[in-house]
């Protein structure tokens, strides 16, 4: 069973259309990358399954349930979003924010109970933060504070998570950290994971399914050897690029054209 279905989808803002005739479906257990350049579409699609553009037209269903018709408590027990700008700010504790993960479950005001701490501890443990879990999160380092986001979208116990650029401001050490956790949360707990990606080497190297946009549409959908070619890229980045298989992966290794 597919974890989301998006058909002819067209949404974008009250002011303006961002997306047309947008349709895929997401399965279970893989790392869906969005791919694009800017203004093309990527995060408005995120935010479309969190119901937070102007749908003009389509559905999204997630587990057959359509969207729209889903409270913000339902969503939030279905997908988890870890944006892109999201800075830590408060001198809270790294465990002080992954338990604002419970929040869909608990309210704001109910008290935290046994069960929570456990998907608590267990968010931390998967993400290698139990021993940084009293550390204030303005101490921490950029990878660490975006695994603390993963681990708060872990502990709403969702099966869907949504990262918008999950790798920004990282050094490349942290890049590969960041999305080899992804990968793995993803094919051991057969999570479904969508995530937005400039750097279409990291997509090649840890995407199961990429989905290119431009201009507001589906440029092609498949896996990296499908979607990732001389052609397709120079068109759609309006810049001559070279496609070579990787030595050892032979996954597409993408370099311009200079």
């Amino acid at each position: 069973m597919n974890q989301i279905e998006i058909e002819n989808l067209a949404c974008g803002y009250p002011e303006r259309e961002v997306l047309q005739q947008v349709s895929l479906c997401v399965e279970p257990g893989k790392v869906l990358v969005l791919l694009g350049p800017n203004g093309s579409g990527k995060t408005t699609l995120l935010r479309a399954l969190f119901n937070l553009v102007v749908v003009y037209q389509g559905s999204i269903l997630i587990e057959g349930e359509a969207v729209n018709q889903l409270s913000r408590k339902q969503l939030a027990q279905k997908l988890a979003l870890s944006p892109q700008m999201e800075v830590p700010q408060w001198p809270m504790t790294v465990e002080e924010t992954v338990q604002l993960g419970r929040s869909s479950h608990r309210g704001w005001i109910q008290p935290f109970q046994a069960e929570d701490k456990n998907f608590v501890d267990a968010a931390l443990a998967q993400t290698g933060l139990t021993e940084l879990r009293l550390r204030k999160i303005t101490e921490i380092s950029g990878g660490e504070w975006r695994r603390t986001l993963i681990a708060r979208a872990l502990a709403q116990q969702t099966k869907v998570l949504c990262l918008d650029e999950p790798t920004t401001g990282l050094d490349l050490k942290y890049q590969v950290e960041v999305l080899t956790l992804i990968r793995d949360l993803a094919h051991q707990r057969d999570l479904t994971v969508i995530l937005t990606l400039h750097d279409l080497n990291l997509a090649s190297c840890f995407a199961d399914q990429i989905v290119l946009l431009s201009q507001g549409r589906i440029a092609a959908t498949g896996t990296g050897e499908e979607v990732l070619t001389e052609e397709r890229l120079s068109d759609v980045y309006q810049t001559k690029v070279k496609v070579i298989p990787h030595p050892e992966y032979r996954t597409p290794f993408i370099v311009p054209v200079l």
